[in-house]
């Protein structure tokens, strides 16, 4: 089994994106390992808790342990201007400005002193695995223009993600998630969720040739793959007591584009994921009358696009919308997720007034870039690509468009900066969240992120966090240390007003619409 090992390892790091063509064995073997316990029980939840020195944390019944001051948790200096003009529906609105001198006053403390911080914490509550390792980076702070030129960049926090692996080979998922942040006066956020394994026996896995065909089926023939193995952990709720290899598919369209990362079994005979229920086919035309209230859409792409948790994910959504009294205006999947929805009705066929933009807020999913995201192989109405210049949002409702996708607010694409791509989206758009990497295909992403931004407050904890905020910390459950989240938005020309710390409707404050000015902001960290 040794030399089988060895020989698959070998073949990991020779077999790269299009290197398809190289030999490789049909079959090795590679270790299965066995579940020896999950999450923390009360007691160790509590040792965590005094490790860090935190006033609460929050424990689930699967034993995933989280805590977030509210007043501290990616804190960005603001003042209170007052009232602000009443939005298209006639809620009331704040105003806020930048703080920029106390934006340029914060103190963040070095990454090596954040790791060393957060091994000794877990270590002195026994709670780090042998297996985890650490990496630090700062959530930043930015101002750029259309032009690209950038006006002040700042670090509000210092945030340590851990990595796991077995054998040698990756672990990822929402059930190996450890995450510590830091301000300069102390621990600001603490996620756990992990699981501890022992080997119990190994696999006949197909080679990563096979693999590598396998993921151009799913991703599309357009996608030049990059396969590697990698062990799945599951989300803490989901019971298992056993975990097989499987097949890491990620890569890059023929345009730069990048495809969701998904697993896929590397078993030999294992079942691969199956399309579920569709949705019957929406007509061409359809009449929609004006919504009346706070309303949320969701459209995505999945299997027809190679993502099998698409529409589990929006569901989750869409129920965490229901749970909470927000009426849904529109699901549409696969076929029935038009790129026109999206698209300004000043170019042809365009039609977001009537969905994407008629919306509080809109949730995507699916296949991304930086100039856009895909309905390749899903549909083509108009087009199949929503690409940058197509949109115009907030002229109608909208205020926070949510794009679970890749690579839509990555730095710098084509010579442009995400200032200079996106900024023309913002006609009373309040925000664009999404992420400047490739992120990771979820069946739990949306409902984390309805959770956060629409829970009920129960005692001192559990008040609903900031759009920004809940999207990041959806982003941290869910992606895994290598994902960075970000959100953007524009900024007034005189006063610096913005919707930085907007709530969702009737959670708590909301800032008024603003036109794209040419300034813009972005908050972006580690998953």
């Amino acid at each position: 089994m040794q030399r089988k090992l060895t020989v698959v390892l070998a073949l990991s790091s020779l077999v790269t994106a299009g290197a398809v063509g190289v030999a490789t064995a049909d079959t090795a073997e590679l270790p299965v390992y066995g579940v020896k316990s999950s999450g923390l029980d009360q007691e160790q939840a509590q040792k965590l808790q005094r490790a860090f020195g935190l006033k609460d944390v929050q424990r689930s019944e699967a034993g995933a342990v989280s805590f977030a001051d509210e007043q501290r948790y990616q804190y960005l200096p603001t003042v209170d201007k007052g009232q602000g003009r009443p939005d298209e529906d006639g809620n009331a609105t704040t105003q806020t400005a930048l703080d920029t001198e106390a934006i340029k006053r914060i103190k963040t403390i070095p990454a090596d002193e954040a790791a060393k911080r957060a091994q000794e914490g877990l270590r002195a509550a026994g709670v780090l695995p042998a297996n985890a390792t650490p990496s630090a980076q700062h959530t930043t702070f930015e101002l750029s223009d259309v032009n690209g030129r950038n006006a002040l960049t700042a670090n509000l926090d210092t945030s340590v993600s851990y990595t796991f692996q077995l054998g040698g080979l990756p672990l990822e998922g929402e059930g190996a998630n450890i995450r510590v942040s830091f301000d300069a006066q102390g621990v600001t956020a603490v996620s756990h969720a992990a699981r501890t394994y022992g080997e119990a026996g190994t696999v006949k896995v197909n080679d990563l040739a096979y693999g590598a065909e396998l993921c151009r089926k799913y991703l599309g023939a357009s996608v030049k793959p990059d396969v590697s193995y990698v062990y799945v952990a599951p989300p803490l709720e989901e019971k298992v007591d056993r975990i097989e290899p499987s097949f890491r598919c990620s890569g890059r369209n023929d345009d730069g584009g990048a495809p969701q990362a998904v697993t896929l079994p590397a078993a030999v005979g294992a079942e691969l994921p199956q399309p579920g229920p569709g949705q019957e086919p929406r007509p061409d035309a359809q009449f929609k009358s004006q919504g009346l209230g706070t309303q949320v859409g969701s459209e995505g792409t999945g299997n027809c696009s190679g993502l099998p948790n698409t529409a589990a994910n929006i569901g989750t959504f869409n129920t965490e919308a229901g749970n909470h009294g927000i009426t849904r205006d529109f699901s549409w999947l696969d076929g029935n997720a038009w790129e026109s929805d999206f698209k300004d009705p000043v170019f042809a066929g365009g039609d977001d007034t009537n969905w994407a933009d008629d919306v509080d807020l809109t949730y995507w999913q699916g296949h991304g870039s930086g100039t856009g995201f895909y309905f390749t192989g899903c549909s083509n109405h108009t087009d199949g690509k929503l690409a940058n210049t197509d949109a115009r949002w907030g002229q109608n409702d909208v205020e926070w468009m949510s794009l679970f996708t890749c690579l839509v607010l990555e730095d710098s694409t084509g010579g442009q900066t995400w200032a200079q791509r996106w900024g023309q989206a913002f006609r009373g758009l309040h925000q664009i969240n999404s992420f400047t990497t490739v992120s990771y295909n979820s069946a739990n992403h949306g409902g984390k992120f309805g959770h956060y931004m629409w829970r009920s407050p129960f005692l001192w904890w559990n008040n609903p966090m900031k759009v920004r905020d809940a999207w990041a910390q959806a982003s941290i459950d869910t992606q895994p240390a290598s994902v960075r989240w970000a959100s953007m938005g524009p900024v007034t020309s005189t006063g610096a007003l913005g919707n930085y710390n907007d709530y969702f409707w009737g959670k708590g404050s909301v800032g008024p619409d603003y036109a794209s000015t040419g300034l813009f902001w972005r908050i972006s960290g580690a998953s």
